[in-house]
């Protein structure tokens, strides 16, 4: 035995290994006969119960989601961390990325290191009527953050549940008291009118009017730069605004000549060449503080002194002032009130008789810029960057991708056919939200569009904005071959109008974007808003003052997105992070899904 192996024979094997070998063979039937035993009486069991069997699947449906949800995490994690190494060491050596230039594409002298612009300030006017914010109301004071530079906004309200600790430092809230903005308007407007022996007569009213009817208080938009005039101290502009919008950086999308040079600057949202639409916007109308544009309103007769015609340039036939209108609507509210009837009286807004104000005045200087986007005719998701950490703020969507083919009108977007956008889509600039935005303000303000040829003069009519009176239409013809001619750039609608010394004009331009994607200075919700009403969950918590957030809106609400670090590139861990985002929001909503399937399985 001992020199077996030697000689090619297997050695005699002790009789403790042959035991132990049999024992081995034991278990190991044993156990597979345990586990056969255990599948039959399990698949037995989950044929006696369909419910048993389904709550297993789900079960392992979400093990396995949880699992890939991990490694997602996981990879962000690393591309993350690999981007700051990357930022660190100059990305292995590789040349850096330019850095960005000007929205117009000119040198200038120096960034502006102040944190207010040295000469101009433009202070963005909100009363809020009622009890209750919207519930959107902390994404809109969020983005305010990202034109502190230039921008103040001024929040009047009647002792709203708000939370000043938790605003910007350029968002101002001044409560009136309780009904404080009927006697704040009763009293101004009598003095503005000229008759402050009815100041206790309107204020009564005014008060009504507020209490009953809070969106009463459009009507008298274009009063706020005199109602509101001893807050407007250090401002050289005012401007009349809503709440149901988020702001991108204004100081990229004002210039310093549209300041110095324009009495009025209005933004569209390009319907005023797709519709020749050519009224001044509720959201964005920025009035030179000046006796220019001071008491313009006054032309209108539902502003105007009790018995006056309002026969400006925009009147039409008085109705017997302010007063008059305000007793004719307390009367029929009365009467409605006393047969049990519901009552909503007519309101005029500032598209309206304003708007036709301003258009037939000839000393003016007024603009209609396409520089806002708008839900009705933008893309399916608007993304929004609230400055923070070194970034800076913006308003954007994908270009090309909008749900319902009108997009095209929006800020110069090319978003229409054109030879250059028919190349297959693998040479088409990517969609990035996190693409580098509007560079660091600058005193000089450049602003985000460049005029391209001279001024062309326009035809007018009145014939468009079908929900305005007739007698305040103010309409550009549209019909020509100019307004659906693609720019230079193969931008669509890169078209802005002029109203100057009482002539009408048009004039091209090219806007700057990042590759891939549209801006604008504002984003208006006001279809989007009725589902955010009524979908309060779906709104996602807003972070506090000074953290960088992104987060995408869509019509059935806005949820956060991953963020890249600050300054990477257009590429990379940035595209990544929010293809990931899209990966995990996929992966929640199946996991909803299961959760729903669930609740209705028997048992």
């Amino acid at each position: 035995g001992r020199h077996a192996g030697l000689l090619g024979v297997e050695p005699a094997r002790p009789r403790r290994a042959l035991l132990s070998d049999t024992w081995l063979r034991v278990l190991v039937v044993g156990l597979g006969c345990a586990w056969l035993c255990t599948s039959l009486w399990l698949a037995w069991s989950l044929r006696r119960d369909p419910a048993g069997a389904a709550s297993l699947r789900r079960s392992h449906e979400m093990t396995e989601l949880s699992n890939e949800v991990l490694i997602l995490r996981r990879q962000l994690a690393s591309m993350v961390s690999d981007a700051d190494e990357a930022a660190a060491s100059g990305a292995g050596g590789t040349e850096p990325p330019p850095p960005p230039t000007d929205a117009l594409g000119h040198a200038d002298p120096a960034a502006d290191t102040a944190s207010r612009h040295p000469e101009f300030r433009l202070a963005m006017i909100v009363p809020w009527l009622g009890a209750e914010l919207p519930r959107w109301f902390d994404l809109f004071v969020a983005s305010c953050a990202g034109s502190a530079y230039l921008v103040d906004w001024l929040i009047f309200h009647e002792d709203a549940p708000i939370d000043v600790a938790a605003a910007p430092a350029n968002v101002r809230y001044i409560s009136l008291g309780p009904h404080g903005m009927g006697a704040h308007f009763g009293v101004q407007l009598a003095r503005l009118t000229g008759e402050p022996n009815q100041t206790h007569t309107l204020v009564r009213l005014l008060q009504h009017a507020f209490a009953t009817w809070p969106y009463a208080i459009v009507e008298y938009k274009p009063t706020y730069g005199d109602v509101f005039r001893d807050y407007l101290d250090g401002y050289t502009h005012w401007s009349y605004t809503d709440l149901d919008l988020v702001a991108g950086d204004l100081t990229a999308f004002v210039s310093r000549a549209e300041l110095v040079e324009l009495d009025i600057l209005t933004f569209t949202f390009g319907d005023a060449v797709t519709h020749g639409r050519l009224y001044l916007r509720g959201q964005f109308a920025m009035h030179r503080l000046s006796a220019a544009t001071s008491r313009l309103w006054l032309a209108c007769e539902f502003l105007s002194a009790s018995g006056g015609s309002g026969g400006g340039a925009g009147g039409g036939g008085g109705s017997g002032g302010l007063l008059h209108e305000l007793r004719i609507k307390h009367a029929r509210a009365t009467r409605a009130q006393q047969r049990g009837e519901a009552f909503r009286p007519h309101f005029n807004s500032a598209e309206g008789c304003y708007s036709r104000v301003v258009a037939t005045s000839p000393t003016l200087r007024v603009k209609y810029a396409n520089r806002m986007i708008a839900d009705f005719t933008s893309a399916p998701q608007v993304y929004v960057l609230l400055s923070g950490g070194g970034r800076r703020a913006a308003v954007r969507m994908c270009a090309g991708s909008e749900g319902d083919g009108t997009a095209g009108g929006l800020v110069g977007s090319p978003m229409r056919p054109t030879a250059s956008s028919s190349a297959p889509a693998s040479q088409r600039a990517a969609c990035d939200p996190f693409a580098p935005p509007p560079p660091p303000p600058r005193a000089s303000l450049l602003g985000n569009q460049r005029p391209v040829g001279a001024l062309i003069p326009l035809v007018t009519h009145t014939n468009c904005s079908e929900w305005v009176e007739p007698r305040y239409r103010v309409c550009a013809d549209v019909s020509g071959a100019w307004a659906s001619e693609l720019g230079a750039d193969g931008a669509a609608n890169g078209w802005n109008f002029f109203y100057l010394a009482g002539r009408w004009y048009r004039q091209r331009f090219t806007a700057s974007h990042p590759a891939g994607l549209i801006e604008g200075a504002l984003f208006h919700f006001q279809v989007w808003k009725r589902a955010y009403k009524r979908q309060g969950p779906q709104l996602a918590p807003i972070p506090p003052p000074g953290e960088s957030a992104a987060f995408v809106l869509t019509k059935e609400g806005y949820r956060p997105l991953a963020l890249r670090p600050a300054g990477g590139s257009s590429t990379g861990a940035g595209t990544g992070a929010y293809e990931y985002d899209e990966a995990l929001a996929s992966i929640d909503a199946r996991l909803k899904a299961i959760e729903r399937d669930g609740d209705h399985q028997p048992g």
